[in-house]
């Protein structure tokens, strides 16, 4: 199975990961290392992600960065495995996905 990011996914991630290389030095890669943790659980086991709601016909599965304080959003199709987002846990509501 192939994980691909969606173009906000994409966003997100580049831009957690400028906050995380600015505002932790002490371990600069740790938000990139545990995204690339999370995707090769998810790629070999990819019912792991607690059911969240749906999109487009798909249960979208949440799955936790515990160490980054992130969830990462996915859904399983025929292409493989597709992030729909990469929230920072701390803000205050989940994301929203176009049904």
């Amino acid at each position: 199975m192939k994980a691909r990011l969606s173009a906000r996914a994409e966003r997100e991630m580049q831009r957690s990961d400028a906050w995380w290389r600015e505002h932790r030095p002490e371990a600069p890669d740790l938000f990139l290392d545990e995204l690339q943790a999370a995707l090769r659980l998810l790629v070999t086991a990819p019912g792991t992600g607690a059911p969240y709601g749906g999109y487009r016909g798909r249960i979208v599965r949440r799955v936790p960065m515990q160490a980054t304080r992130h969830q990462l959003y996915y859904v399983v199709d025929e292409r493989g495995l597709h992030v729909l987002s990469i929230w920072g846990a701390p803000r205050r509501r989940p994301p929203s996905f176009s049904r």
